[in-house]
């Protein structure tokens, strides 16, 4: 998993709603074969820690989500106004 520098530049006030988001992309999909065991148990670990509002915790959902799919990804990091994090996930 490769480390994204443009997390550091997303509010901290914005961590909650776009943690919120990114779980909700990846429950919802049907494809969730898409995410790797690694990052599953991850997720799942960073959840029991109440950790998902982190920097790892946006970090590893990202991953995730842009396994499950990269237009809706970003559509989410759009609206929420964080462009320089949606055109680093493009630029993957």
């Amino acid at each position: 998993m490769t480390n994204m520098k443009e997390i550091n530049n997303v509010p901290v006030s914005l961590y909650k709603t776009l943690s919120e988001k990114l779980v909700s992309l990846i429950l919802d999909s049907e494809n969730n074969n898409a995410v790797s065991t690694e990052t599953t148990k991850k997720i799942i670990y960073l959840w029991r820690q109440d950790q998902l509002a982190s920097t790892t915790g946006i970090e590893t959902l990202i991953h995730a989500a842009i396994a499950i799919n990269v237009e809706d990804t970003v559509e989410i990091m759009n609206e929420l106004g964080l462009q320089e994090l949606s055109i680093a996930v493009k630029n993957r």
